[in-house]
């Protein structure tokens, strides 16, 4: 059997975090999901987590980031998926949505995203 591709995820991860432009979103901070997908190189598939990604160093690394103060979800997708990739044996691909709600945008909008696809 010959395997093409892994791909582990992890979607939904929810954070409060102060992104934004303005001084009111410093403050209070706003609502952010994060959506990430790594294709693995390769799995050793022997039951045991040192054979694959460890989802919750993956979400460490997310939280770590989120945790800080930005400007913009562009820059603290870069910062992720950096981190990902230098923290993480066997990556080829990852690829990260950042989905802020309730942007200070003067109309009735949901969310606004970014999606960033980073190879090694």
């Amino acid at each position: 059997m010959k395997i093409n591709n892994s791909t582990i995820s992890l979607n939904g991860l929810e954070f409060k975090s102060k992104i934004g432009l303005f001084d009111f979103e410093k403050e209070s901070g706003n609502t952010f999901i994060v959506n990430v997908s790594i294709d693995v190189d390769k799995i050793i598939y022997d039951d045991t987590i040192e054979g694959t990604v460890d989802y919750s160093n993956l979400f460490s690394i997310i939280e770590s980031e989120m945790s800080k103060e930005y400007n913009l979800i562009e820059t603290v997708a870069h910062k992720i998926s950096s981190s990902i990739h230098s923290r993480i044996k066997n990556i080829k691909l990852c690829r990260l949505e950042i989905i802020k709600k309730n942007p200070p945008i003067d109309g009735n909008v949901d969310n606004s995203s970014f999606i960033l696809e980073t190879t090694s």
